[in-house]
């Protein structure tokens, strides 16, 4: 299928996008507690499938975390502080499933068929650009964020003030230099090129993606009918 095999399941590119769509929508539509536990509980199962090891361990020690805050330390919060501090754990564990989904994408998706599941789509340029760019500028940020920590690992900086001035500071001041990098390697291979391109690598669907693909639509069907 021609993305980056790390586990026993390999996923279309498009199968993952629309079942992140549909987890987006479902999750922030949803306010059952049960519903949004078993989501998360099938997301870390799917990411393990897919060999994603790392990021499902931390997607669940995480999603565990926000539940122990939320029903075994806020109860003996003061009242004061109990709705800002409420607010902020739901929020993170409504987006926790969406950035876990993301970071599947991600990992597994190399740019080339990303967009070539896009213009299957017959989606305009205007989106597949700006999405191409996005996907890729997070991990170069991330790989660059820690060539920086590891410079001052190596030069022994400690404390939280040295560590804004010589991590913090230069990788804000390089971010905007790498999205035009970005941008200019990526119009360099002739993404602006407005004839239709061609792929080497045969997408089609299995089994697995028609599963999924029917759970993102009774996902989609369920969001809207709590609406």
């Amino acid at each position: 299928m021609g993305t980056m095999k790390k586990g026993i399941l390999v996923l279309d590119p498009r199968t993952k996008i629309l079942l992140l769509l549909g987890i987006n929508i479902y999750v922030f539509t949803n306010s059952y507690v049960w519903a949004e536990i078993i989501v998360m509980a099938a997301l870390i199962i799917l990411l393990l499938l897919c060999g994603v090891y790392k990021a499902a361990l931390k997607s669940a020690v995480t999603y565990i975390a926000l539940l122990a805050i939320k029903y075994f330390l806020l109860p003996f919060c003061p009242e004061i502080i109990l709705t800002s501090l409420n607010i902020v754990v739901i929020t993170f564990r409504k987006l926790l499933p969406c950035v876990t989904l993301a970071t599947l994408l991600v990992q597994t998706t190399p740019i080339r068929l990303l967009m070539h599941a896009l213009q299957r789509w017959h989606l305009p340029q205007t989106v597949i650009i700006p999405l191409a760019i996005t996907v890729r500028y997070f991990p170069t940020l991330r790989e660059e964020q820690q060539a920086i920590s590891d410079a001052m690992k190596l030069r022994n900086v400690h404390g939280v003030f040295q560590k804004l001035e010589y991590i913090y500071v230069p990788l804000m001041l390089s971010a905007s230099t790498t999205a035009d990098e970005l941008s200019q390697a990526i119009t360099a291979r002739g993404i602006d090129n407005p004839r239709p391109k061609t792929c080497a690598v045969s997408m089609r669907f299995h089994i697995q993606d028609y599963v999924l693909c029917f759970v993102a639509i009774v996902l989609l069907i369920i969001a809207f009918v709590l609406l």
